[in-house]
């Protein structure tokens, strides 16, 4: 079974490479170390909404299986389609 914690990081990772800034991966990786993992989540699909960064499927269908574990509704982060290019 896949970790909460393993998905995020590579959520993260994946964040970074698409051009999330610096400063909010780091903050993202503070709310992993803290096991503020519904915080990571928000932090990086709002920021990555707010810098209107480019994203494929593959990033999206990621926030879907994280948004199950975290028990968060899809119409919490389905804005994030209008991202994928």
């Amino acid at each position: 079974m896949e970790r909460l914690k393993d998905l995020l990081s590579v959520l993260i990772e994946r964040a970074k490479q698409f051009g999330l800034p610096t400063s909010d991966i780091r903050n993202a990786n503070d709310f992993i170390d803290n096991q503020e993992y519904g915080l990571c989540f928000d932090i990086i699909v709002t920021q990555m909404y707010e810098y209107d960064i480019e994203i494929d499927n593959d990033f999206y269908e990621l926030l879907i299986r994280i948004g199950d574990k975290l028990n968060i509704p899809p119409e919490n982060y389905s804005f994030m389609k209008d991202l994928i290019k």
